[in-house]
């Protein structure tokens, strides 16, 4: 009889420390799991709010990077073509595949085309329209130049592999020398960029330039503030983004049109390439002039202000002494 008894008690005690065990278990588990959610919140958090935070940063630097040239002085509208193939210019196609995190610059136009995050316009001979006539249809664009793409879920899909960016090689920029006579700021404005493919024609041997579209800069800006671009080969270092390769005018560029009144290309108006080499060497020192002869007449508004203030200060000191002395006169 006491054995049973014994016997029941432990049994008991096993149950309940089994039952503990058990429940431990259990909350442990729990635990780890609530731990988990709280850290997969927090990291979700984190990279939403650093999301906004680069978008809001990108947004000021924008901000103060844009220029207005509406109330300039002092305007010319040069255009310029700009090869690929130029050890300068490598910078906007390298790499020609996305890798590390890094893209090209067609590659970055095409994607925000992709995201309807910018919008592009039409390509019209001797002339830009950025209105909503002329903005582009992706989806055409892609048939135009048959861009292999998938539809899945009414959505555009499309490989890296399939974006042409090896295909195009060149570039058309227009900039804006400006001066403004209120701040005494001259400066040189990219306003818009046109990417241009290269393709064999239908009924050429010959490679053809297509140009695409034309982007206003100043919607592309905001992301060209953050896109890194390698700018030297021999010293991997020295980093920037596509926005500084703009902005500090790094690219080497031909000059292939002015905005004239009978809108008329360089090569319209000259009969050989070397006379039109002759018309951009021309209007090149005229840019430079410019740019020299504003600097000598500011340097020459300062020693005259200089000149100015001295004549001031030593006029009070020689009406002085003259009146001393005839103040001595008077008295002797």
């Amino acid at each position: 009889m006491l054995a049973s008894q014994i016997n029941i008690t432990t049994m008991k005690k096993a149950t309940t420390i089994l039952v503990l065990l058990i429940f431990c278990g259990a909350f442990s588990i729990f635990a780890q799991e609530s731990a988990r959610e709280r850290l997969s919140r927090s990291t979700e958090t984190r990279q939403n709010n650093t999301s906004v935070e680069l978008s809001t940063r990108a947004a000021q630097m924008n901000r103060t990077q844009f220029i207005d040239i509406d109330d300039a002085k002092w305007t010319r509208e040069i255009y310029r073509y700009l090869d690929l193939s130029k050890e300068r210019n490598a910078p906007l196609y390298y790499p020609v595949m996305p890798e590390q995190g890094r893209m090209n610059l067609f590659t970055m136009i095409f994607k925000l085309l992709s995201e309807n995050k910018i919008a592009a316009y039409e390509y019209l001979d001797g002339r830009e329209v950025f209105t909503y006539e002329y903005k582009i249809n992706f989806h055409e664009f892609l048939d135009r130049f048959g861009i292999f793409y998938e539809t899945r879920n009414g959505e555009i899909v499309i490989n890296d592999a399939d974006i042409p960016s090896h295909e195009v090689q060149g570039y058309y920029l227009k900039e804006a020398y400006y001066f403004e006579t209120g701040t005494s700021n001259y400066g040189i404005k990219t306003v818009a960029v046109c990417p241009i493919i290269y393709r064999q024609g239908d009924y050429e041997a010959n490679t053809v330039r297509y140009p695409l579209f034309w982007i206003p800069y100043d919607e592309l800006r905001p992301y060209a503030l953050r896109m890194p671009v390698m700018t030297s080969s021999l010293n991997n270092t020295m980093t920037g983004t596509v926005d500084d390769f703009f902005r500090k005018n790094n690219y080497d560029g031909e000059i292939y049109k002015t905005t004239n009144l009978r809108n008329l290309a360089i090569s319209q108006y000259t009969s050989s390439p070397e006379e039109m080499k002759v018309e951009q060497e021309k209007i090149e020192k005229q840019l430079k002039d410019f740019e020299e002869r504003l600097w000598k007449a500011d340097s020459t508004n300062i020693q005259s202000a200089t000149q100015s203030r001295k004549i001031r200060r030593s006029a009070p000191r020689a009406a002085s002494n003259v009146s001393s002395k005839t103040m001595r006169d008077r008295r002797y």
